[in-house]
């Protein structure tokens, strides 16, 4: 695939699961108190609460202090190192904090190249909206100790499973593959269930490793992340024309964009968006934007396949008639149509693919995403889910970047 460009990249590599392992066995990035984080670099100080709250709860889950005290005096004294997700070759959802124990999932992508996310913990109080609880560090110590072991097995007895041929069927079950994975979660456990029967060390662990899968509903949502990372990375190394943006993210600070032609991160304020807020929260108490899962949007899922998923409505709020409107926007952005991701409610037309700089800055219309929003303070949790639009600040400092090097 290495004389294809950018696009073809985007709309047409693979992405297939391969392992399912330790953070520390994938990568050398983390180690004694050095994690990973979610979107853009960021300075320790700009931590915002649900990022300091999970960076808080991976010190103590890697035994690195005693508690929550212990842990906030340890990063408090500069001894804690922090690098983004992506520069490891990684995503993560939410505050996307990695410690060398937690469990990822790792997919091998064009040219033999990988990506890994970290399994999802379920929905609620998780790591990765801020909450740092015993009972969530005690799911985390699982989830490293007893499900990764088995999913991997599970994996390689089934020889991977090809998640860009999982996406596409998402979508003619009703999922968009970023805040509905539903339908993919369930086909995800009807497809390693045999296996992690035949795998297991006993029964008692095979039905304990179904039940956590089938129980949470975006246990498919790391696979999806995963892929859209090595796809969007599949991309960004073949260039083509520049201004095809291959990775969106952001911290809680900052968003950032990734754009062929471009060097490094260009980034602006994280916005806030439309959160639907689970009851008992207001506005005040959202955090802006925060992860790396709007992968998924870059290789045209999530909010870019939003008729997909009606039902997705109760979740995120808004009408179908406004996803279809918000779809047919993005089309207006992109350089084409995908053919492998289809939209059964568009007649089968595929998904508008490849976000283009010149043409969001052309038509004025920035990309809208679909995302869950964590509690400003560390240690609550979620708060809800909505769409978010991206501010064009970042996509005209894109083209005039393309501008000043003639591109």
């Amino acid at each position: 695939m290495s004389d294809m460009d950018g696009w073809t990249r985007l709309a047409t590599a693979p992405a297939v699961a391969r392992r399912v392992r330790r953070a520390g066995d994938v990568t050398d990035a983390v180690g004694p108190r050095r994690f990973l984080h979610a979107g853009p670099p960021l300075g320790q100080d700009d931590l915002v609460g649900p990022m300091r709250g999970a960076v808080l709860g991976a010190l103590v889950l890697e035994g690195e202090a005693g508690d929550l005290r212990e842990a906030a005096e340890l990063l408090d004294s500069g001894e804690v190192t922090l690098a983004p997700c992506h520069s490891a070759g990684a995503v993560g959802a939410m505050a996307g904090v990695v410690s060398p124990r937690m469990p990822v999932v790792e997919v091998e992508g064009a040219d033999g190249k990988t990506a890994f996310a970290p399994l999802n913990e379920g929905l609620g109080e998780a790591l990765r909206f801020g909450a740092s609880g015993p009972r969530v560090l005690d799911r985390l110590r699982w989830m490293g100790e007893v499900l990764a072991p088995v999913l991997d097995d599970a994996l390689a007895a089934v020889d991977g499973i090809d998640v860009a041929a999982a996406q596409a069927e998402g979508l003619r079950r009703g999922d968009e593959c970023h805040n509905r994975n539903v339908a993919s979660t369930a086909a995800l456990v009807a497809r390693l269930a045999p296996a992690v029967v035949r795998v297991a060390p006993d029964t008692e662990t095979a039905a304990a490793v179904l039940e956590f899968l089938s129980g949470n509903p975006h246990s498919f949502l790391s696979f999806s992340m995963a892929a859209g990372k090595v796809i969007g990375d599949a991309a960004h190394a073949a260039g083509g024309a520049p201004g095809l943006v291959t990775a969106v993210c952001a911290n809680g600070r900052r968003m950032g964009l990734r754009v062929t032609g471009v060097d490094g991160w260009i980034t602006a304020p994280a916005p806030l968006g439309q959160p639907k807020l689970f009851s008992g929260f207001t506005a005040e108490d959202a955090c802006p934007a925060m992860g790396d899962s709007f992968m998924t949007e870059t290789i045209g899922l999530g909010a870019f396949a939003l008729t997909a998923a009606p039902a997705i409505s109760s979740f995120i709020g808004g009408t179908h008639e406004e996803a279809v409107a918000l779809v047919g926007a993005m089309r207006q952005i992109c350089r084409g149509t995908s053919e492998r991701f289809l939209l059964p409610a568009d007649g089968f037309a595929g998904t508008p693919v490849g976000i283009d700089v010149h043409l969001v800055c052309r038509t004025g219309i920035a990309p809208v995403l679909n995302n869950g929003f964590a509690h400003r303070d560390p240690g609550i949790g979620q708060v809800g889910a909505g769409l978010t639009r991206l501010p064009m600040r970042p996509f005209l400092a894109a083209r005039d970047a393309l501008a000043e090097d003639g591109r």
